[in-house]
């Protein structure tokens, strides 16, 4: 991992941030690597882009570039100052009120624009609450892409 933090580092500087003004931490979990650079609120906005988009990019470069480093490593996920943690916690909390009015109003709701990884967090989020066992999700396309589906068991 150190070589990837020295990439993101050499970034960082040819944009102006000195390494003194970075923080990296580091978790590892079932193959998983998490990876939160926290930098000067004012400038992580330059880095995580319009809805997460730079960010993505960034991700996308590390790990090409970083391939032989990542063997055996299922998953990297680099976050700048949190951002995807909060999107995800953000995510999740909406996950539940919507299942908890499908229960109250029995009407279905359609999540559009998930991309796989956020179909699954609903999925996941919705199937653990044990209070919320008479609700099923599923996914399915539309006219306009894939959506998520929440409603009442049959």
């Amino acid at each position: 991992m150190q070589k990837i933090r020295d990439r993101i580092i050499r970034i960082f500087d040819f944009y102006g941030l000195e390494e003194s003004e970075l923080e990296f931490e580091e978790t590892e979990q079932d193959g998983k690597v998490y990876l939160n650079v926290t930098l000067p609120e004012e400038k992580a906005k330059h880095f995580i882009g319009a809805k997460g988009e730079t960010l993505d990019s960034l991700e996308i470069l590390t790990r090409l570039a970083h391939l032989d480093e990542l063997e055996g490593v299922d998953r990297l996920t680099i976050d700048i100052n949190g951002y995807r943690k909060d999107k995800e916690n953000q995510l999740k909390e909406k996950a539940i009120l919507v299942a908890q009015k499908v229960l109250e109003t029995e009407h279905e709701y359609v999540f559009n624009n998930l991309n796989s990884y956020e179909r699954y967090l609903v999925h996941s989020t919705i199937s653990e609450d044990k209070n919320l066992d008479r609700v099923e999700t599923f996914s399915e396309d539309d006219a306009y892409g894939r959506v998520l589906v929440v409603r009442l068991k049959s």
